[in-house]
Order: C-alpha cells, then sequence, then structure tokens
C-alpha cells in the first residue's frame, strides 16, 4: 500500500533564507530516493514568518505502522545529511549543530493510507 507521512517541524537557528535550508533537506530527500524504492515521492513547504516547514513523503510499506517509521526515517536521514539535528525526535541534539528541526508538538506526524488509482 501507499501511504503519505507528513512531519510538521519548527526550524531553529538557520542562517539566511529559510527556503535554501529546506531546499538542502529536499536535494538529501532527492538522494535517499535514488536508492530507496519504498520511497515513492517527496515534497516540502515552508514559512518564514514562523520558522516552519512541513516535509511530506509518499511511501511503500504493508502497514500503517511500517509506513509511519519509513517515512520519518527517510525524512529524519535528509535532515540529518544536511548537518542539521532532530532534537526530541528521541535522542539529544548536537551542540555543535547550528540548525535544529524539531517537530511541532501541536500538529505532530500525519500518515494516512492513499487509494491506489
Amino acid at each position: 500500500m501507499m501511504f503519505s507521512v507528513s512531519v510538521p517541524v519548527e526550524v531553529i537557528g538557520y542562517t539566511g533564507d529559510l527556503g535554501d535550508t529546506i531546499e538542502q533537506v529536499v536535494d538529501e530527500l532527492a538522494n535517499l530516493n535514488t536508492c530507496n524504492s519504498d520511497l515513492l515521492d517527496f515534497l516540502a513547504d515552508s514559512d518564514a514568518t514562523d520558522d516552519t516547514a512541513d516535509f511530506t513523503v509518499t511511501v511503500q510499506a504493508p502497514s500503517l505502522e511500517e509506513a509511519m517509521a519509513t517515512g520519518v526515517s527517510c525524512i529524519r536521514a535528509a535532515i540529518h545529511a544536511t548537518g542539521a539535528s532532530t532534537h526530541g525526535w528521541d535522542d539529544e541534539p548536537d551542540q555543535d549543530t547550528v540548525v535544529v528541526y524539531r517537530v511541532d508538538s501541536d500538529e505532530g506526524v500525519e500518515v494516512r493510507p492513499l487509494v491506489d488509482a
């Protein structure tokens, strides 16, 4: 089955343009897309007025739980590949990291099945 996994985040400590910062993560998602057959598609949206972004991936998985694990793992790996950290995702922040992506606790991670066409 195909699932959509959305992760809203607050972006802390970036310099310059938020869109450029998010584009680095998108570039890393593109790299992952070439080597992970379960990652089918991805997109990102950002709002510099409140320093937030929303990463959404489409993944192939046998269950909702595995879709969440795969989707969050892909997004997190892309963020880490840029040198940023994911404080509060279940680890401690790297004190040398400038950019931190924190999951928006009000919105949380959303996983939903997609209808096969």
